[in-house]
């Protein structure tokens, strides 16, 4: 690989005719790829975004103090609408991540539950416990290694006044050490909580060096989980595997597990899409049709009604949902112990939406496999790991201070402002995480698979 090719993106590099004949079947699970890539998208737009604009109040939020009562009339723009405000909305994306985790890591182990091919079923959960770690930390040492490289060259001290200043939500910006020895070991120390995966309190392993990586040790705990659960439920019948998953959600929501009830839930949709798909192809061809039109039309329309029910869920703010209109009764439907309540109705959206879109052939074949949507899948994981350092590299260094008289002339020159450099954020975002994949991520995928490969040879 020559420096050219390193740099240039992979859409426009010219691809082998092998590559375009494998891309063109389409995998039953890449709409799951789709909505990863779109959901990796949304939350680095919410964390490029939160630390200037106020993105957790939706439209007509009723604030609690005077201070936010005075400026109520910034709780009634466009952007706050349900659905319009998932543009940038990160936490419901989160729950999104956690339900196709569960049906993806599900797929595979329950064909296998179903054909009773124990041997096989043993050999895949074997590889899998063995990998996931690899495949989920491996990438993000690398990306923090990068950021201690960016804070010793002095990118991260050139920012720290930009990130002193943000208003809404500050975030952790790296500490620059004296010198790189301090840095490197200032680094081991943070990965070792990275990786501690003994801790189940709430967003245990989140690292200085980057606190967006915080979903990654929370999925490892709960994949490690979901593969303990796979083994209890794997000699049940169908149907009791269903109810003992359901039970198992139940029971998350009593106890206020919010991150392990939609890896749970993903493999119940996974249990549900396989035995729906294993009856249409197992169903006769019919000589005459025999089942009425009506009934796949208002199937369709349950299905769709139930796809933009998932978006008003996953809609529900982060701030003030008890007192924002539309969301006030599902407030107090939310189980008294539930302590992040910003997540449940969000949560319950993800798991409605992945199984609408299932049921919905039109989003499932083309939308969320449409090309543009399929690449952002492709570098999901890269640009969930990257973003953050360009960020609060290059992101702070043109993005435009928050303005402290906030008059409507101010604002919109603010917001213009804000908007170009976006631009180039997203742009820059996109390009390294396209060079993070080929460069770091595909190579680390290759790795474990020869480790595999050499450790488990009979």
């Amino acid at each position: 690989m020559n420096l050219f090719n390193l740099i240039l993106p992979s859409f426009l590099q010219p691809r082998q005719q092998n590559a375009q004949s494998s891309t063109d079947k389409v995998s039953p699970t890449a709409f799951l790829d789709g909505m990863r890539g779109l959901a990796a998208f949304v939350v680095f737009i919410c964390h490029l975004t939160y630390g200037s604009f106020d993105t957790g109040h939706a439209w007509g939020a009723n604030p609690e103090t005077e201070t936010e009562r005075q400026n109520t009339e910034t709780y009634k723009g466009f952007l706050r609408l349900p659905v319009v405000r998932l543009l940038y909305s990160g936490p419901p994306m989160v729950a999104i991540f956690f339900v196709i985790s569960g049906y993806v890591l599900g797929y595979k182990p329950i064909k296998l539950m179903r054909s009773r091919q124990t041997e096989q079923l043993m050999n895949t959960m074997s590889s899998s416990v063995f990998r996931r770690a690899l495949r989920l930390f491996l990438p993000c040492f690398a990306s923090t290694l990068l950021v201690v490289c960016l804070a010793q060259l002095n990118l991260y001290k050139l920012t720290e006044d930009f990130a002193s200043q943000m208003r809404t939500i500050p975030e952790d910006h790296c500490y620059t050490q004296p010198n790189l020895w301090l840095q490197f070991t200032d680094w081991m120390q943070q990965m070792l909580i990275f990786v501690d995966v003994f801790d189940w309190s709430l967003y245990a392993g989140s690292v200085e060096l980057d606190r967006h990586l915080w979903t990654i040790p929370v999925e490892f705990r709960c994949s490690m989980a979901l593969f303990l659960t796979q083994v209890m439920v794997a000699r049940m019948s169908t149907r009791l595997r269903i109810s003992t998953l359901t039970a198992l959600m139940i029971w998350g929501v009593s106890w206020t597990r919010w991150e392990l009830w939609p890896f749970w839930a993903g493999m119940v949709i996974a249990e549900l899409d396989i035995t729906r798909t294993s009856k249409a192809v197992d169903l006769p061809c019919p000589t005459t049709v025999t089942t009425p039109q009506r009934s796949g039309l208002f199937a369709k329309a349950f299905y769709f009604t139930t796809f933009l029910l998932s978006l008003f869920l996953l809609s529900y703010p982060d701030a003030t949902g008890h007192a924002t209109p539309g969301y006030i009764t599902l407030t107090r439907l939310i189980p008294v112990q539930f302590k992040e309540m910003h997540r449940f109705w969000p949560t319950v959206g993800a798991i409605l939406i992945i199984w609408s879109t299932c049921h919905l052939e039109f989003l499932r074949r083309r939308v969320f496999c449409w090309s543009v949507i399929q690449y952002l899948g492709k570098i999901s994981f890269p640009l969930y790991v990257m973003h953050g350092p360009v960020i609060h590299t290059l992101g702070y260094s043109i993005l435009p201070r928050t303005p402290e008289i906030e008059t409507p002339e101010i604002m919109r020159q603010f917001e213009l402002s804000f908007l170009k450099s976006s631009v180039v954020i997203v742009i820059v975002v996109i390009w390294t995480a396209d060079i993070f994949l080929r460069v770091v991520d595909t190579p680390c995928v290759n790795l474990i698979r020869k480790l595999e490969k050499t450790l488990f040879q009979a």
